[in-house]
């Protein structure tokens, strides 16, 4: 029950109706017990999550099934079980009356600090770019741990610190607008709020349209009618958009006018896949040349301009890959997965982000203390699997988003103006 996620799946939803498929039930997940908050921190979370309910009740009018943020990971067929049982076979309880909470997981005691923490130190360094250079900062993991929210996070952070910053967004679900409550176009456009800082979304149709008629133009010299109509058809494969997206990512790694461009990514397939095609593409033309077959002057642009930006994201020194996760086992695996996919190819992982951890001093109900001993042992395990700075970052009571939030959190995890006059 939050803005983004109602957001997604009624995009969703209109998009499966135009190929004739009907939404026919929906499940909301991970709705906090009325009766375990009994703080003002949880209460205030809990109302928002209220106000959510009725969104959805409002927009989506479906038949509907409710279930409650568990105490613990739903993790092992027991569990399994237990939550299809209670999903399922037992009458869904109402929204507002969710208040069971399922057989306790035993975890080992809370250690409450990690044995090396991350110094501030660490992590500005990998955010800001070195004087007279610029940085490129990707935000990668899994759909909904938190990339939009925390990328652009870091992007006011940055530019409020005096650097001319870009956020930009690969995502096709572009989330920005929710999270900025602000509209984000295909070009960069600067915020009125915030001087330094442009944002814009990469929209897909258009970069594709462009693409096409882009290498339509250059193959009208060069081939018959019959073939420019062959070439034509072929563009109209899904693949297009992806080489068009990948062009637009390449144009923008290239730009120097910004200190820091900041990207927001799609799910971490996605962004192998976008990050891969420079490393690919220049492997094919490097194969072109040492196979002695024709390599034309576009085909020789291309490669140069590819391997510049792969030289860009191979070094740690100008770009910055952060992993956003939650500090549970599913995203934690698919990060350590993503991260040895980069590291195949020479592109390091920069910083890992926890998010959303429960604050220690609301743990007061034994629910939420089992949910925070639950995240104290995978943050331990996180400094063990990643050998790169892990940053936490705190649950808050509401929901991030709009440009108050988004400062506050900035100033609440990297500090208030610590670098500046360092540029």
């Amino acid at each position: 029950p939050e803005a983004t996620a109602i957001a997604e799946t009624m995009r969703a939803a209109n998009e499966l109706a135009q190929l004739g498929m009907q939404t026919q039930q929906l499940i909301v997940n991970g709705i906090i017990p009325t009766a375990v908050s009994t703080t003002p921190f949880f209460r205030q979370r809990t109302a928002m999550q209220q106000r959510y309910l009725a969104e959805i009740a409002e927009k989506l009018p479906l038949p509907t099934r409710y279930f409650p943020l568990l105490d613990g990971e739903i993790k092992g067929i027991d569990r399994l079980r237990e939550v299809s049982f209670r999903l399922y076979e037992r009458q869904p309880p109402a929204a507002d009356r969710l208040t069971f909470t399922m057989p306790p997981v035993t975890f080992n005691v809370p250690t409450r600090s990690l044995p090396h923490p991350t110094t501030p130190a660490q992590v500005i360094s990998r955010l800001v770019p070195a004087k007279g250079s610029h940085r490129l900062l990707f935000f990668a993991g899994k759909g909904g741990v938190g990339k939009t929210s925390l990328a652009c996070t870091t992007a006011i952070w940055l530019s409020r610190q005096g650097y001319q910053t870009l956020l930009l967004t690969t995502d096709p679900a572009a989330h920005l607008s929710h999270v900025l409550e602000q509209p984000v176009g295909d070009e960069p456009a600067p915020l009125p709020e915030l001087p330094n800082l442009w944002v814009t979304c990469l929209d897909p149709e258009k970069a594709a349209a462009a693409y096409k008629a882009s290498v339509l133009h250059e193959a009208q010299e060069r081939y018959s009618p019959q073939m420019l109509a062959q070439m034509a058809e072929e563009l109209e494969s899904p693949c297009t958009e992806e080489m068009a997206i990948f062009d637009r990512f390449v144009s923008f790694a290239e730009r120097t006018d910004y200190d820091v461009i900041v990207f927001d990514t799609a799910p971490t397939g996605h962004t192998l896949r976008l990050l891969e095609l420079p490393i690919a593409w220049s492997q094919q033309i490097a194969l072109k040349a040492s196979l002695a077959t024709t390599v034309s002057a576009a085909d020789a642009v291309a490669g140069e301009r590819f391997q510049r930006v792969v030289t860009l994201m191979r070094n740690p020194e100008q770009t910055t890959f952060v992993f956003v996760t939650y500090p549970e086992a599913t995203p934690i695996i698919e990060a350590q997965r993503a991260m040895q996919e980069l590291a195949r190819v020479g592109i390091p992982t920069g910083l890992v982000i926890a998010n959303q951890v429960l604050p220690l001093e609301e743990c007061i109900h034994d629910y939420f203390r089992a949910r925070r001993a639950m995240q104290e042992q995978y943050l331990v395990e996180m400094e063990k699997r990643f050998a790169t700075p892990l940053l936490t970052v705190p649950l808050l009571p509401g929901e991030i988003k709009g440009l108050a939030v988004l400062t506050e959190l900035g100033n609440l995890i990297y500090g208030n103006g610590e670098t500046e006059g360092e540029q």
